[in-house]
């Protein structure tokens, strides 16, 4: 037997803990954790009596699934660090007001802080974030709460997938099995229409089609500089800098191209100098970007073929036994799995860029007496949550994958949907993402499933794993807790159906494109997306 039978009550049954994510958390209100629990507890009962796991092959699938969730998390807990001490120093809102001051048209400044500063912000830390820190910028700016939430967190979609240092990505990545050097450069090259379509729909959303018009040349040449960066970036085996080094790039080419007549300038523009209270920050600039300069050079030192040959040893990994079921389904044994390498994971990186900061900082006078415990204190507070909800979720897919289930699932769409599926991928990582809040949760509930359809309709799983993820990380901008939070920073608690409409076609526009790019790149360029 190579598994369980495909039949309409197996294939149910295989479904159930995914249903009963996607219902505890959309209709009942319960939280990732809560919601992980009970999913996991269901693969649990299904898998022994059903699927012919037994109890250690389940301890052996739920500590793989802790394995990957602290390669992960660990991420997620080094960045989201870095942000709130960088921000407890007060640097993050010097950083915002000096991008901000690159331009003086109001549709290049929207351009530049909820497409190109969000999406930096998004590079090195998630969860929100991005909008709470450019919506309130952009109303400092002078625009409309509604329009600067929308345009937030639009903007900075493309970017979710390679932010938060990569986690997503690198979920991806382990979930599928893919190596890096295969889904790497190819999900950021088909991530390239996205980038550029993303910046339409701010220009869209701020002004109509005329900023669409009056922005599309500047909008086409920034976005190609991002694209072809993150792609860079993917390729040189760094793709925790793969959204922030973009989008940094993407705001100079910005404000490059406001001074040329590439750009259309509206006349009787209110410069930022003019509509910000100009209050010099308690520190430079440099200073304030200090941290994330160091991270950046230190993820390009790190992929130098003697430095990262030194120590690619060097690492915290377990290894896991292989297995087979009573329904003949086989788990190869695992060696070395979800390995946190010294300098090839962006988690290490992180803390040695704080340290250094940390040391530059003080020397120059500008570190606050408590910053780094209160960091540490809403670090914990922000994460403690998605921890706990991602660790549940993470168990729940591998002790699904591991007994058989994801591989049913996936037998049973291929059979549905047949050749359409591309068109209909990027959906499921939407959905993922919108249930949870989380281009990284979608991931992980979806990525395999995916990526098994597309083999079992032989149709190239490296590009739907990429398209899976693609979606979930647009899809995640109308996600119900990220436009709560949009709502909130800009003041307009209690009508967040005002931002939702504006959001929500942008969205669906986004990820209807990207399933098109899906079915055309299958259908004409097969042994490419393969």
């Amino acid at each position: 037997m190579l598994g369980p039978e495909l039949n309409a009550v197996n294939w149910i049954l295989a479904s159930l803990p995914v249903a009963l994510l996607i219902a505890t958390i959309l209709w009942r209100k319960w939280s990732a954790p809560r919601a992980g629990g009970a999913a996991w507890l269901l693969a649990f009962a299904l898998a022994v009596p059903v699927f012919g796991a037994n109890a250690n092959h389940v301890a052996i699938a739920s500590a793989k699934g802790l394995s990957l969730a602290l390669f992960v998390l660990s991420i997620v807990w080094t960045s989201v660090y870095m942000f709130n001490l960088v921000d407890k120093l007060d640097g993050i809102k010097v950083i915002g007001r000096t991008m901000a001051k690159l331009a003086d048209d109001r549709l290049a400044q929207a351009l530049l802080v909820a497409w190109g500063f969000a999406s930096f912000i998004q590079g090195v830390t998630g969860f929100g974030v991005p909008v709470a820190v450019a919506a309130p910028l952009l109303i400092m700016l002078g625009f409309k709460p509604v329009h600067a939430a929308a345009m937030a967190l639009v903007g900075h979609g493309w970017a979710v997938t390679f932010g938060s240092m990569g986690s997503s990505y690198y979920t991806i990545q382990l979930v599928t099995g893919f190596d890096g050097d295969v889904i790497g450069p190819h999900m950021a090259l088909l991530f390239a229409p996205i980038v550029i379509a993303s910046g339409i729909a701010v220009a869209a959303i701020h002004g109509g089609l005329h900023d669409v018009r009056r922005s599309l040349v500047m909008v086409v040449i920034a976005g190609s500089v991002m694209a072809s960066l993150q792609v860079l970036m993917a390729r040189l085996g760094a793709p925790q800098i793969a959204s922030s080094v973009p989008a940094i790039f993407g705001m100079m080419t910005i404000a490059l191209l406001t001074r040329t007549p590439l750009f259309s300038k509206e006349e009787g523009v209110t410069s930022p100098e003019d509509t910000t209270d100009n209050v010099r920050g308690p520190m430079s600039f440099w200073l304030a970007f200090l941290p994330y300069l160091l991270l950046i050079t230190l993820s390009v030192i790190s992929q130098i073929g003697p430095v990262k040959d030194a120590v690619k040893d060097i690492m915290l990994a377990l290894d896991y036994p292989g297995f087979e079921t009573s329904e003949g389904f086989v788990v190869a044994a695992a060696r070395n799995y979800a390995p946190i390498r010294i300098l090839n994971h962006p988690a290490p990186l992180i803390m040695i860029s704080v340290l250094l900061s940390a040391l530059a900082i003080a020397k120059a006078g500008r570190w606050k007496q408590g910053a780094a415990l209160e960091a540490a204190t809403l670090t914990y507070n922000q994460t403690l949550s998605t921890t706990l909800g991602v660790s549940l979720m993470v168990m729940m897919a591998v002790l699904m994958a591991d007994t058989g289930m994801t591989v049913l699932l996936a037998q049973g769409i291929a059979n549905a949907s047949g050749p359409v599926f591309p068109l209909v991928s990027p959906f499921i990582g939407l959905l993922g993402a919108f249930m949870s809040g989380s281009n990284t949760n979608s991931n992980v509930m979806f990525g395999l499933l995916q990526v098994e359809t597309a083999r079992a309709l032989d149709i190239g799983p490296v590009t739907i794993a990429s398209i899976q993820s693609i979606g979930a990380s647009v899809g995640s901008t109308m996600a119900p807790t990220k436009v709560l939070v949009a709502a909130a920073v800009v003041g307009l608690a209690g009508q967040e159906d005002q931002i939702f409409r504006k959001v929500t076609v942008a969205v669906l526009a986004l990820v209807a494109l990207t399933g098109v790019e899906a079915l055309i790149l299958v259908t004409l360029f097969e042994n490419w997306t393969r």
